[in-house]
């Protein structure tokens, strides 16, 4: 279950003036059928999408966020002949990749408002996608659109990484300039290293802070 700050979905009303009530402002239609937590998860989900340009590549990122729960849609294009028990398997293994690398690490908070941990999932969609994948029999150099059925759940953490905006950080002849390089993290050698910078994007989203959990 996804956690929601009450206080801070109340933030974004504190330039309001006069008086203020919570269950007109904040929770609205929320009644007979309609929950709270309903309420304020439709408050607080936002679209994403904006360029990314680093080195020689460039891309748009986009995702869903619902205050501290990032959702990214993808539509996977298997090349004929992969056998449909096959994208099963790596469906699972690369949504459970994404999951348990990205999600619980850090949170995001304020002093005085209740600490939600950032979780993350992959949607597995035929349309409304943020991004579409090729998936290719093989084992060949992935990238964020093209992916092979040789790919375990870090390189899936790693390529999500880049849809959600982050850039590469291994060293590379053709990027001399890159900085940070060799850092240890997802994306540098898709391991499970997350450093709070990483979600730095996510905590302004909502104009919070990353703080531990």
């Amino acid at each position: 279950t996804m956690a929601i700050s009450v206080r801070g979905v109340a933030r974004r009303y504190r330039g309001v003036s006069g008086g203020f009530s919570v269950r007109q402002r904040i929770v609205g239609a929320a009644s007979g059928n309609t929950s709270l937590r309903s309420r304020l998860s439709a408050l607080c989900r936002q679209q994403h999408s904006f360029s990314v340009s680093e080195c020689i590549f460039g891309w748009t990122a986009a995702f869903e966020q619902e205050w501290s729960h990032i959702r990214i849609r993808v539509r996977l294009n298997p090349d004929a002949g992969i056998p449909t028990a096959t994208m099963n398997t790596l469906r699972t293994t690369w949504a459970n990749g994404f999951r348990t690398t990205w999600s619980n690490r850090w949170g995001c908070g304020h002093v005085g408002e209740r600490t939600c941990p950032f979780t993350f999932e992959v949607q597995w969609v035929t349309s409304g996608q943020h991004h579409a994948v090729r998936v290719r029999q093989g084992n060949f150099r992935s990238d964020m659109a093209t992916w092979d059925t040789s790919d375990n759940g870090g390189t899936a953490a790693h390529e999500c990484g880049h849809m959600m905006g982050l850039v590469d950080e291994y060293a590379d002849a053709t990027c001399p300039n890159r900085s940070p390089v060799n850092t240890g993290t997802v994306m540098d050698n898709n391991s499970a290293n997350v450093p709070s910078r990483l979600l730095t994007r996510f905590a302004s989203n909502v104009g919070s802070n990353v703080v531990a959990i």
